[in-house]
């Protein structure tokens, strides 16, 4: 009975953080602007080349999804060439966009660090009559902010969080999906 009560609550507790949304919120907009964009120029902001590129190809997806053209930094640009206003404007014009979408974090969370992760942790665990180990979650928050190239400025910005995820392909993807459906609900992209 002790073993069905601990895996009722950890199915419970499992449900929950499945509930969890990732959140967007507009935290700019610049009223003066009315036009929506085409084709977007990614660039994610991190000094790390494969979280970069992970990023980048992700955003690509969800806005393709949304019938949105567009282009990585790291395509135009590649991975040696500085972040820089005019590197990223040059990209840009290269890549045929008309606007660039930057994303950097801001804050990141970690639950659970040290919980067991690998094939023999788990089944040590499970051993030890506990049959879901604690499970290491992050929630990360990061800013995107839309620049239009006529006039390079910026006329949107949000902050995203990814809530409880599970590895770096939960963050990505969920950051993705979220600012990309906060793009259509503003109607900056049709």
């Amino acid at each position: 009975m002790r073993h069905s009560a601990r895996l009722v609550l950890a199915l419970a507790a499992l449900a929950l953080r499945v509930a969890h949304a990732d959140e967007v919120t507009e935290t700019y907009r610049d009223r003066g602007f009315d036009g929506t964009v085409s084709s977007v120029l990614v660039v994610g902001v991190t000094p790390d080349t494969n979280v970069r590129r992970m990023f980048e190809n992700s955003m690509l997806r969800a806005l393709r999804d949304a019938h949105i053209t567009g282009d990585s930094s790291l395509a135009r640009m590649g991975s040696s060439e500085p972040l820089t206003a005019d590197a990223v404007a040059a990209a840009a014009e290269r890549a045929d966009a008309d606007a660039v979408l930057v994303t950097r974090v801001l804050d990141v969370q970690t639950e659970n660090p040290d919980a067991g992760t690998t094939f023999v942790e788990y089944f040590t665990a499970y051993a030890a009559n506990d049959p879901l180990p604690e499970v290491t979650t992050h929630t990360v928050r990061v800013r995107s902010d839309l620049y239009v190239l006529d006039g390079q400025r910026r006329v949107w910005g949000v902050e995203s969080t990814a809530v409880d995820k599970q590895n770096l392909f939960g963050v990505i993807d969920g950051i993705a999906r979220a600012v990309t459906a906060k793009l259509q609900e503003d109607r900056l992209i049709p």
